[in-house]
């Protein structure tokens, strides 16, 4: 991924990311130059639908329900 000096890289959050869906959408931002962190109980996610992206510098996966409080920084 090529990011030119001077931009910002936008982040995003995606929660149930380690879904079918989501998993796919973590691709897509990753492709279009995000900063993704993924967040999932995987009550029905799997870490085999993350485990190809787990470690780009630019996804991060945080294990926890999203009905509970959580403070991202």
């Amino acid at each position: 991924m090529k990011i030119e000096l001077g931009m910002k890289m936008k982040n995003a959050l995606v929660t149930g990311g380690a879904g079918f869906i989501g998993s796919h959408l973590c691709d897509f931002l990753l492709n279009k130059g995000f900063r993704v962190i993924c967040i999932d109980n995987l009550i029905t996610g799997s870490m085999g639908n993350i485990k190809h992206i787990k470690k780009n510098k630019n996804f991060k996966f945080v294990r926890h329900d999203i009905s509970r409080h959580i403070k991202i920084s």
